[in-house]
C-alpha cells in the first residue's frame, strides 16, 4: 500500500470517527429542556362522586384540554402549560409531581382555584409532606397559559430532575382530567418526563 493511500484511508477513519462522534454525542448527552404536543380533544371525565378511573372521552370538550408542555430546569424548574381554553368556569386543579436525584419521593405541586375566584392557592409539598415557603404559579388566562416555577435551591438542587403534570376540572357535576404526556387516558399519578439536567 503507498503511503499517500495510507495517508487517504487514515483521512477516511479519522473523518468517519469525527462523524461518529458528531451523531452519536448529542443522543447521550442529557438535555435541560423538554417539549411536547400533547393531543387535542383528549379529555376524559368521571361523576363527580365516582371512585373509578376517568375513562370516559369528551372530544367536545375545550376547557382544560392540554395542548402543549414544557419543562425546562436550570437555576430554576419551569413548567409551562398551554392549553385550548383556560377560561374561568367551575373549579380548576392543576397538578406537578416532581422527581429528583436526591430524593427517593416525589415532590407534589398544585394550585387550586375554587368557582368564581380569579386567584388559586398553590401548595408545594416535600417527600416528607413539609411546605418548604418557596415557587408558585403564574396564571395568564388570555393567553392560555399556566407556568409553574420552582428554584432548583429549593428543590436542593438536584443533578436531574423529572416532572409530570396534568389537571382537573370539576363542572356540571363532572370530573375532566387531562395528563400533560398521556393521549386520551389517565393513570394513577402523571405520567413522567425525561430526566432534565441543569445547564
Amino acid at each position: 500500500m503507498s503511503p499517500t493511500h495510507t495517508a487517504r484511508v487514515a483521512s477516511y477513519l479519522l473523518a468517519g470517527a469525527t462523524a461518529a462522534l458528531v451523531l452519536t454525542g448529542p443522543a447521550h448527552a442529557a438535555s435541560s429542556i423538554e417539549s411536547h404536543a400533547d393531543a387535542r380533544k383528549d379529555l376524559v371525565s368521571r361523576d363527580q362522586l365516582s371512585d373509578t378511573p376517568p375513562s370516559k372521552p369528551d372530544p367536545s370538550r375545550r376547557l382544560g384540554d392540554i395542548t402543549t408542555n414544557e419543562v425546562a430546569y436550570g437555576t430554576d424548574l419551569v413548567v409551562t402549560t398551554r392549553f385550548l381554553n383556560l377560561q374561568n368556569t367551575g373549579h380548576q386543579e392543576f397538578h406537578w409531581s416532581i422527581r429528583t436525584s436526591g430524593d427517593d419521593e416525589a415532590w407534589d405541586a398544585s394550585y387550586v382555584i375554587n368557582p368564581r375566584q380569579a386567584k388559586g392557592h398553590f401548595t408545594l409539598l416535600d417527600p416528607i409532606a413539609a411546605q418548604p415557603r418557596c415557587g408558585g404559579v403564574t396564571l395568564d388566562r388570555p393567553k392560555r397559559l399556566v407556568t409553574l416555577t420552582i428554584p432548583a435551591s429549593c428543590l436542593g438542587t438536584p443533578v436531574w430532575v423529572r416532572a409530570g403534570n396534568g389537571v382537573v376540572f370539576l363542572v356540571g357535576g363532572r370530573e375532566y382530567h387531562d395528563d400533560a404526556r398521556l393521549d386520551g387516558t389517565v393513570r394513577d399519578g402523571w405520567k413522567y418526563g425525561p430526566k432534565l439536567v441543569a445547564s
